[in-house]
């Protein structure tokens, strides 16, 4: 499901505990929904160690996993079907051996997979590879292995992937081009199922140490690459921002802590949504507590990267390495705090929600696990996706010592449909793939997202539909149909995707605000008729006047799928 920032139109119908920090905030516990294990979990196989959400998708990486007498390391798939999460698939290598590591890193884009193996030897010993897995219907298949064009021993290329629509960055952060461990990211590109290194990129200021290249983002047409040990910890870190002009990837911007400090590793993790960047710091000393950690967000004006906001967390304590993973999706974004201690355990884990409404982000709620235990480092690895949030604990024991698991939260409207239809696989008109979960990109070089909330139920007829990346005073129509057209691909029409059809309902125009967001309120069953049983696909048309990626003035949202109760 894909998060909405209406926070004035939509009141979130959310099952939620309250709980109250130590400094007296009164924050919110999202109710857990389910607690993620792989089936044949076994003792060390720490999966949980790396996750990643995509709409209805999660995948937890399980590098120490047992697989044909070997330690390989596996990938874990899970899929929500709107009421329960179910395991999807296992994903191993097709030529995985002893220590590859294969789980180390993970990313999903919509049915797209990549998985990193850092100590892979294809290249040399430790050179490190990275696979990419697709998925048809229910059956995940592998479609390439990457390496690097001038791969060699101890590159450790895979240590950190990302992935939007048809573009992958794997860090290589032990790289030696401008000195031992200066550090690198590749970028490669599919055409069809054939993916090709598209660049190599390295700071304009590279040297020996930097480690560029262990954490990385991508969005679209931009990429972070965190780099925290840059000038060997005479500086705490930095990231840098990189943007595509047809096949060619320049340097944007450097980020840069205000307060920062030698040994933050400021960049030990990144994440990139839109003009928005959060990079974590976790070894931060917030005073009196060394190594608290923090992360700070960045927004972009024109080619500037500004930083709006420190992250710490309302219940930061010393050696928590608040930041030590993170990740932003729209106007959400989730740190880590595994070494968070509970009041009766040392590092159960935590991790901290953040929320933005308007220009103001604020701290909005606060996520543990249900049966935390000492040790269990909750939050090692976090990802979300709209209001979807995975949580790694590596050091979990339900099934084992450290073999690990991953919980999964709604942050908000998770319930009432399933988004389906997304244009960020490479199958929107003229290439113009939006990010994670979005319909194909509009003329801001994103896509319009749609998402059901309330509830489905016909006697209370609570159910909301908003979108959001829509162009702001433009007309809006949301549509109803019986059938996920093309099996729920959809069909190519004007610049994205029309998902929904048959027996077509139109439920009225509206004009987005000056956010682009627009919100069909309540009603919508007895205007269309529905009873419980029916099962109805929804989906947003809007126009698009001026810089049409396609020239053909219009689009569409993903679409949402809706199954009527009582």
């Amino acid at each position: 499901m894909r998060h909405l920032s209406l926070h004035s139109a939509v009141v979130l119908q959310m099952a939620f505990v309250l709980v109250s920090s130590s400094s007296a905030q009164t924050l919110f516990q999202p109710a857990e929904q389910a607690k993620l294990l792989a089936h044949d979990g076994a003792h060390g196989d720490k999966s949980g160690h790396s996750v990643s959400v995509s709409g209805d998708t999660a995948v937890l990486g399980a590098p120490s996993n047992y697989n044909n007498g070997a330690v390989i390391g596996a990938a874990y798939v899970f899929v929500w079907s709107g009421t329960s999460w179910t395991q999807e698939a296992k994903l191993t290598p097709d030529d995985g051996l002893m220590g590859d590591f294969f789980g180390t890193s993970v990313s999903v884009s919509g049915d797209t997979l990549v998985v990193g193996a850092y100590l892979d030897d294809d290249g040399g010993s430790f050179s490190g590879s990275a696979y990419v897995f697709v998925r048809s219907g229910t059956t995940w298949s592998q479609e390439a292995k990457l390496t690097a064009s001038d791969d060699a021993a101890g590159d450790m290329f895979g240590l950190s992937v990302s992935i939007s629509g048809d573009t992958a960055v794997v860090g290589a952060s032990r790289d030696d081009d401008f000195g031992s461990d200066s550090g690198s990211a590749y970028v490669f590109v599919r055409s069809g199922t054939t993916w090709s290194q598209e660049a190599k990129l390295t700071a304009s200021d590279a040297a020996a140490g930097d480690w560029f290249g262990h954490s990385v983002s991508v969005d679209g047409a931009t990429a972070v690459v965190g780099s925290p040990y840059r000038d060997n910890w005479g500086l705490p870190g930095s990231a840098y921002v990189f943007v595509r002009s047809g096949t060619t990837w320049i340097q944007e911007g450097k980020l840069i802590a205000n307060d920062g400090a030698a040994g933050d590793r400021f960049g030990h993790s990144v994440s990139v949504s839109g003009e928005t960047t959060l990079v974590g710091a976790p070894y931060d000393d917030v005073n009196p507590m060394s190594d608290c950690g923090s992360a700070y967000v960045f927004g972009r004006s024109g080619t500037d990267w500004i930083q709006e906001y420190k992250f710490i967390g309302s219940d930061a304590g010393q050696a928590d390495e608040i930041g030590y993973s993170v990740s932003l999706s729209h106007d959400k974004a989730i740190v880590s705090a595994h070494r968070s201690d509970d009041s009766s355990w040392f590092s159960t884990g935590a991790a901290y929600v953040f929320e933005r409404n308007g220009a103001n982000w604020a701290e909005s709620a606060w996520l543990t696990a249900s049966d935390s235990e000492a040790w269990d480092w909750f939050g090692f690895s976090v990802s979300v996706s709209g209001d979807m949030a995975i949580v790694g604990a590596p050091f979990d024991d339900d099934l084992g010592p450290q073999c690990g698991a991953a919980y999964a939260f709604c942050l908000g409207e998770c319930d009432a449909g399933t988004s389906y239809c997304f244009g960020d696989g490479g199958s929107c008109p003229c290439g113009n793939s939006g990010g994670s979960g979005e319909g194909c990109a509009n003329s801001s070089g994103a896509g319009g997202t749609a998402v059901a909330s309330g509830s489905a139920s016909v006697s209370a007829d609570d159910l909301l539909l908003g979108a959001e990346g829509l162009l702001p005073g433009q007309p809006a129509l949301l549509f109803s149909g019986m059938n996920a057209v093309n099996n729920g691909d959809g069909v190519l029409f004007g610049d994205g995707l029309r998902c929904a059809g048959g027996s077509v309902v139109r439920h009225g125009v509206l004009y987005p605000d000056s956010a682009g967001a627009a919100v069909w309120g309540h009603g919508l069953g007895v205007a269309g008729g529905w009873v419980s049983g029916d099962v109805r696909r929804l989906q947003v048309w809007y126009r698009d006047p001026i810089g049409s990626p396609c020239g053909q003035l219009f689009n569409l949202t993903n679409g949402v799928e809706v199954h009527f109760t009582p």
